[in-house]
């Protein structure tokens, strides 16, 4: 009987000891890359973003084309690091759902009002903290 429960406690311990291993591998490690980008985006996202409601697009090719490139870099670093699904599905969203149509829509109007840029880059900020958060706890 007492030969059960060393083996019964054994065999729990080395499920335990498994379990914790297969999860801690789950996600890739910190990225400082990643963060960077998410960093750097933030800042010069919402000071674009902000030029929405003051100049127009045509004004500021150079500074979008600059954007553009920076959020598509970082969209296709989150993507090429392994076990990193989430954050480059996030990098993506906010990409294509949130980036993209805004720019698109700056460019079809000229100009924005400042309530509707104030709300896009409220959502764009929510989604940079959200992915720098994420970086953070892999930290």
């Amino acid at each position: 009987m007492k030969t059960f429960r060393n083996s019964l406690s054994s065999l729990m311990l080395g499920l335990l000891l498994l379990g914790a291993a297969s999860t801690l591998q789950s996600c890739s490690k910190f990225d400082k890359v990643g963060l960077d980008n998410a960093t750097n985006l933030s800042t010069m996202l919402t000071d674009l973003m902000g030029k929405a409601a003051t100049s127009k697009f045509s004004a500021n090719s150079e500074a979008i084309k600059k954007v553009s490139d920076a959020l598509a870099n970082a969209v296709k670093h989150a993507e090429g690091v392994k076990k990193n699904k989430e954050i480059a599905a996030s990098w993506t969203t906010l990409q294509s759902d949130l980036v993209t149509p805004f720019l698109a829509r700056w460019k079809d109007k000229g100009m924005l009002d400042k309530d509707v840029v104030k709300e896009a880059t409220a959502q764009v900020t929510k989604s940079l903290d959200a992915i720098r958060k994420a970086e953070l706890a892999r930290k």
